[in-house]
């Protein structure tokens, strides 16, 4: 495993391995991190919980979606050596975007742009990967974003052994966080790489830590995800949408409502927003299932109505407008957003946010 790229030959002599969790780095989207030193989106004791009540959700609870890694530096050189398991081999999600990492560099939080993803192919669960190599030793900004459909049982980086490694003087949480519930467009389904899931867009965009909460096919408003989430401290706004995976089968229209309420008991001034599904071909093609569709959309406005009429901290946004005209071209499969799909759903979707905080 010294030879990290098969299309250069040199070995890598000069590099220390780096657990983060003992470094003076920060982590993003994993809220349990400090105290479990595992990089899950759960505390273990909701994984046992999980095990035997929620089995489809304990598989997903430990996908490391939302999670980033933070530092300066001034290395020429950053590689990662990985151990992850619990990948799907989704056949529409390319394998970086489902087990990989990329990694954004800047000078600071303004101006931060991509460079570069691992190379794991062929894939094996244990593999180690440049993501940056031979740049210059000036100090920079990185943001490592985490797979968006694989577990991470070991993790570590490689940087110049002459290099430093240091907190980022700007902390994203100063003026609080998002907590993020939804479905596998959410979680991050279909993604070429982690930082194309439109929740780190956002993240990116606002600044800001949002914690990922997306089960891909698993978000059915159930109670005591409402509760672990209700229990996350330093919260600025909790967004729900989950009307993809609960809508037609009537679980959203069973639970939405004692799922805000949960929240609201915990938190009685933070911001909700509800977002409805966004659209699909199908719902133009089957008149039956769009008029089905318009009623969920609406009983979703409608209870927020209801609601703003003594709650002024509850907000709704109409999905099937985020992607726009053209939202059949932004997906992989008439549902699942690509690339551009995500570029274009969170463009929309910052554009409202940040109306409902300039109506605080």
């Amino acid at each position: 495993m010294r030879n990290i790229d098969k299309n250069n030959s040199k070995i890598i002599d000069d590099i220390k391995w780096l657990n983060p969790l003992d470094e003076d780095v920060t982590f993003y989207g994993f809220n349990y991190l400090k105290e479990e030193r595992k990089y899950y989106r759960f505390r273990q004791i909701d994984l046992d919980y999980f095990k035997d009540n929620l089995p489809n959700i304990y598989k997903l609870a430990k996908n490391t979606s939302g999670g980033q890694l933070h530092f300066e530096t001034n290395t020429k050189n950053l590689y990662v050596k990985v151990k992850v398991s619990g990948v799907g081999y989704i056949s529409s999600m390319s394998l970086v975007g489902q087990a990989g990492f990329d990694v954004y560099v800047g000078k600071s939080y303004n101006n931060l742009l991509f460079y570069d993803s691992v190379k794991i192919s062929p894939f094996k669960e244990k593999y180690e990967s440049y993501l940056f190599k031979n740049q210059n030793n000036d100090h920079k900004l990185v943001v490592i974003n985490f797979p968006l459909y694989a577990n991470v049982d070991e993790f570590e980086i490689g940087i110049d052994k002459a290099s430093y490694i240091k907190k980022p003087q700007v902390d994203l949480r100063k003026d609080g966080r998002i907590v993020y519930y939804g479905t596998s467009i959410t979680q991050g389904g279909c993604a070429s790489r982690p930082g194309m899931a439109y929740a780190n867009i956002l993240s990116r965009e606002l600044k800001c830590e949002i914690l990922n909460f997306g089960f891909s096919g698993n978000a059915f408003g159930e109670a005591k995800i409402a509760e672990i989430l209700s229990e996350i401290d330093n919260t600025k706004m909790y967004i729900i949408d989950y009307e993809a995976n609960g809508g037609t089968n009537g679980k959203l229209e069973l639970t939405l409502k004692n799922f805000i309420d949960i929240i609201r008991k915990v938190k009685p001034f933070v911001t909700i927003v509800i977002i409805s599904r966004v659209k699909y071909l199908f719902d133009e093609l089957n008149p039956q299932l769009g008029k089905r569709r318009e009623e969920i959309r609406l009983f979703q406005e409608n209870l927020v109505k209801e609601y703003q009429k003594e709650d002024h901290h509850i907000y709704y946004i109409n999905g099937s407008k985020l992607l726009g005209k053209k939202y059949d071209e932004y997906t992989v499969d008439s549902i699942h957003p690509n690339d551009l799909g995500f570029s274009v759903l969170a463009k929309n979707l910052k554009k409202e946010l940040k109306n409902i905080a300039g109506k605080k």
